[in-house]
């Protein structure tokens, strides 16, 4: 929210545990009423179990880090680094949308191509799995590149090498 300059103006905020906190499912914060009602009618939490304490754990150390001045310095080199990538992918000629995440959607069209495109990335040191119709529309397929605040520049810029090396064979650049 505070990304998107709305702090404080958002009623219902749903977010997911399972990128910038590395753990797993998500969360509803919203007024008790909202809750109560969750509770009571979500498909979801209906026939769910809660998460085992050693997620719950991780979560509160994940939230607790992040609040705190090194969690800062996490947060902006996360973002330093995922401009950093997105400028070295443009510079090869990478299409990847308008992303504002740290996941970088490197659009490839046919799904088939997209596995493909991850399968000889994989063989060559990166991973960047590919993502396919129903999660994305058909004709749509990508790869999802996750940049974090630990990535070396050098890695980065390494990782781009390949994934053009690897891209041009298909036809993606």
């Amino acid at each position: 929210m505070d990304h998107a300059g709305v702090h404080g103006r958002v009623h219902i905020q749903v977010g997911t545990l399972s990128k910038a906190i590395g753990v797993m499912g998500g969360y509803v914060c919203g007024s008790r009423d909202l809750i109560d009602f969750l509770y009571r009618r979500a498909r979801p939490f209906l026939f769910s179990t809660s998460h085992p304490p050693a997620s719950a754990a991780a979560c509160q150390a994940a939230f607790t880090l992040l609040d705190s001045p090194e969690g800062e310095r996490l947060i902006k080199k996360m973002w330093s680094n995922t401009k950093f990538f997105k400028r070295q992918l443009k510079k090869r000629g990478f299409k990847f949308g308008a992303s504002e995440t740290p996941i970088v959607p490197i659009h490839v069209g046919e799904a088939a191509k997209a596995h493909e495109f991850s399968k000889k990335l994989f063989e060559a040191g990166v991973y960047a799995p590919a993502v396919g119709f129903p999660t994305v529309a058909e004709g749509k397929a990508r790869l999802r590149a996750i940049v974090t605040a630990t990535h070396k520049r050098s890695d980065l810029e390494r990782a781009c090498e390949i994934l053009a090396e690897v891209a041009k064979p298909l036809g993606i650049i």
